[in-house]
């Protein structure tokens, strides 16, 4: 039987994302990452993140989020300012962060690298746990 908590995918998964969000200023990551969601039937939307006028660094909500299942941000295109409120609305949707690799082919891939926590502060990349002062 499948439900709105299962879709299909058994008891207690959650249902497979749809639609992604692929935040990039590189057009080429863009398109490569969009492509490469697409190939795997998922339906993509696209957004060149801080390089434009963000709304999210206005504080308003962001109308390609509300459309989203998830949203694939490439961290050498996020701002300090742009990962930090990410992370404070990553609730309402599931935020990835992921670096650029080319495949054998030369074509662009995203390998995620962190997940937003949310809502919670919390540190992008390795703990610091026993380290430092």
């Amino acid at each position: 039987m499948t439900t709105p908590f299962t879709n299909g995918g058994g008891a207690g998964r959650p249902p497979r994302a749809r639609t992604m969000l692929v935040v990039s200023g590189d057009a080429a990551i863009r398109s490569g990452w969009a492509a490469h969601f697409e190939a795997l039937g998922l339906t993509t939307l696209r957004c060149g993140g801080p390089e434009i006028a963000c709304v999210l660094l206005e504080g308003a909500d962001c109308p390609l989020h509300e459309q989203a299942d998830l949203a694939v941000y490439d961290r050498g295109s996020v701002t300090p300012e742009l990962t930090l409120r990410l992370i404070r609305r990553s609730g309402r949707l599931p935020i990835a962060f992921a670096r650029d690799r080319l495949d054998a082919h030369d074509h662009h891939e995203p390998i995620i690298t962190t997940l937003a926590s949310e809502g919670a502060d919390a540190c992008i990349g390795p703990s610091m746990n026993g380290r430092g002062r």
